[in-house]
């Protein structure tokens, strides 16, 4: 199962390639450099587009395995395959590697939580200016359905 190691070795590289742009990430958010961003989220894509075909193989590589131990299903865990291995080192080291990318992708749901939190601050904080640019339109009619209305910033005069 060799295989299967060198698979867990890739995503594990493309995990942590994806855990290092969404540091870039925060930075760049931090610095409001928009080019900046589209070039992070252009290689983000790239790494989430490589670590699903990279999961792919590792279905395939233990489904294969799983079929030749005669066990016969349509999906199993990296788990179900560590309990039917038998050689301990192999067992350690996939382990160890699962468990790797697991702390990994803990990592990179946290810092990608903390970037949307900075996206909607800065959303918020945009939608504040752009309100303070943009005139109350005055009261026409009469009654309750003639509330406040406030003109949209595209029809506002430049």
């Amino acid at each position: 199962m060799e295989k299967l190691v060198q698979i867990l070795a890739e995503m594990i590289d493309a995990h942590t390639r994806l855990l290092d742009l969404a540091k870039e990430k925060r930075t760049i958010l931090v610095d409001g450099s928009i080019d900046g961003l589209q070039s992070v989220v252009i290689q983000e894509n790239s790494c989430v587009n490589e670590i699903q075909k990279l999961d792919q193989q590792r279905q395939q590589s233990v489904q294969e395995y799983m079929a030749q131990k005669g066990i016969m299903g349509h999906f199993f865990s990296l788990e179900e395959y560590l309990k039917s291995k038998d050689d301990g080192a192999l067992k350690s080291a996939l382990t160890r590697m699962a468990e790797q990318i697991r702390h990994l992708i803990q990592e990179i749901s946290y810092l990608n939580e903390s970037n949307q939190q900075l996206i909607l601050t800065s959303l918020s904080y945009i939608q504040f200016s752009v309100a303070m640019f943009v005139q109350k339109e005055p009261v026409i009619g009469y009654g309750p359905n003639a509330g406040n209305h406030y003109s949209n910033l595209l029809d506002a005069k430049v």
